[in-house]
């Protein structure tokens, strides 16, 4: 499968991400930390594959025959990756690439302060002229900053900077978190899924922290994501239904589906609200019964099934060259 030459594994899940991988994996190989790389495609029909094909002596690969989401194709390789005991794992969108220094910072972090479960770097925009906007709108909004964030107060905090949420487009994880906070939520498809899991290491007494000293660049600002209404309620009240840091009564839920479908008609402008607003109702029973009978148990489960993996993937490549950590 992995053969192991780091304590850190950086898991990457690719889909069409033909635009960006080749920098993402360039930038790993040019970390002065040693870190193996685990790929995980989630059935890509650009040129992701050839261009992975190119780094087979550097990395391992498992190719979904569909897009199992980002939750699942995560979990794959968390699973993977505990089993085989890292210390670190280093979970890294196709979309990114890192700074030589970023991995070391981290885990020098990890080593350092054992309350936190998560430790990430710092992200840029693409261009590197600035924070990356969304990863400055969640750190933003976290209570006990000393200062307000911004590119003009960074030199004024001390690492690790202790947050409640930050997105996982890059996350240094230990191994002891996930043994205690378990696996990604499958219920979740696409985006939301590291909204529960910081909420579920902060309720098992973890700390998720940002760390100056490491910096990766996250290129996104040219996309141009679809907005679906539907999805992004159903993404919500998943969050909010989830959270074990919050009330889960009926009465609660159904204050917190009204102040969402608030939120998303004011984004709608009211268009077609009496429809959204039945469909909504709706929903919000379904989605709370999906949350009360999603077995917990199985977020703990990192017994690999390695013959279930064979069937599900086509094509493994192994190998990782060997560099020397610096710590």
């Amino acid at each position: 499968m992995i053969s192991k030459k780091s304590d850190c594994c950086t898991i990457i899940v690719t889909y069409n991400g033909a635009k960006w991988i080749n920098n993402c994996i360039e930038s790993l190989l040019s970390s002065t930390y040693s870190t193996d790389i685990l790929v995980i495609d989630n059935g890509s029909d650009d040129d992701t594959l050839d261009i992975l094909e190119k780094f087979s002596k550097y990395i391992s690969l498992i190719k979904n025959n569909e897009n199992l989401g980002f939750s699942q194709a995560n979990n794959i390789g968390i699973q993977l990756c505990v089993k085989l005991e890292y210390e670190y794992l280093f979970l890294l969108n196709q979309d990114t690439r890192v700074e030589p220094s970023a991995i070391s910072s981290m885990v020098e972090a990890h080593n350092k302060f054992k309350e936190f479960g998560i430790i990430s770097p710092i992200h840029m925009n693409g261009a590197g002229t600035d924070f990356d906007k969304n990863f400055k709108k969640f750190v933003k909004r976290s209570k006990d900053l000393a200062y307000s964030f911004n590119m003009e107060n960074l030199p004024f905090f001390h690492s690790p900077i202790s947050v409640n949420f930050v997105n996982a487009a890059a996350w240094m994880v230990s191994r002891r978190c996930f043994e205690t906070v378990g696996l990604f939520n499958p219920l979740f498809h696409y985006t939301g899924e590291d909204n529960n899991f910081c909420h579920r290491t902060s309720f098992k007494g973890l700390k998720i922290g940002v760390i100056k000293e490491s910096v990766i660049y996250h290129d996104r600002e040219n996309r141009n994501d679809i907005y679906s209404p539907t999805e992004d309620y159903k993404r919500e009240l998943l969050k909010k239904f989830s959270n074990p840091l919050k009330n889960q009564s009926l009465f609660f839920n159904f204050l917190t589906a009204w102040a969402t479908i608030i939120e998303i008609s004011i984004k709608l402008r009211f268009y077609k609200i009496p429809g959204f607003i039945s469909w909504s109702l709706n929903e919000l029973f379904i989605i709370r019964e999906q949350v009360k009978e999603f077995d917990h148990d199985r977020l703990y489960d990192f017994e690999f099934d390695y013959s279930n993996l064979e069937k599900a993937t086509e094509h493994i490549f192994h190998y990782r060259k060997e560099t020397k950590s610096t710590l």
